[in-house]
């Protein structure tokens, strides 16, 4: 402790007469708290993210195409029969489940880009505020993921007790 230098606080001063409160500590640096193995961990799972987005990118479009593909030959169909006997109403229906389905797939897709492309500005800047927004967009990602996920465990459950059901209905009837 040097002797000369004046107090920081009333408390530090051992007289009891400081020069006001302590001097205010700086903020962490840009880069503070982003460890080169958590930087290297996230290179690592880039490209992997990259890929599945792709992937998913590509199944939304075959799933569009397909949808608007089935709505057209729906359209095209003759009114009473078709193909393998479902009739244009049918067809119709299938094609105008498709193409939400598509569009289902283009949420999560633009999350794990944005994800990917937080963790490429993590890797030029390794900044503690980069790594928050990677974060976010994989958070993003997974919250949809597991809502997605437990919407259709309901709607499977659903489908499973209406079989029973047409089964219990369809015995009765013999």
């Amino acid at each position: 402790m040097n002797p000369y230098s004046p107090p920081s606080s009333p408390e530090a001063s051992p007289y009891g007469y400081g020069y006001g409160p302590p001097p205010a500590t700086p903020p962490p640096a840009a880069g503070a708290g982003v460890t080169e193995a958590s930087v290297e961990l996230l290179r690592q799972t880039r490209p992997w993210v990259m890929v599945v987005a792709v992937v998913l990118a590509i199944l939304s479009g075959f799933l569009l195409l397909g949808g608007l593909a089935i709505v057209a030959i729906g359209m095209l169909m003759p009114k009473a029969g078709g193909m393998g006997g479902i009739g244009a109403a049918e067809a119709l229906l299938m094609g105008a489940i498709y193409i939400p389905l598509a569009a289902l797939y283009v949420y999560p897709t633009i999350k794990l880009w944005q994800f990917a492309s937080a963790i490429g500005r993590l890797l030029a800047s390794r900044s503690s505020v980069d790594l928050e927004a990677a974060l976010l967009r994989q958070k993003s990602f997974w919250k949809f993921s597991g809502i997605t996920m437990l919407a259709l465990i309901g709607v499977y459950v659903l489908v499973f007790v209406g079989a029973i059901g047409m089964g219990i209905v369809a015995g009765m009837g013999r």
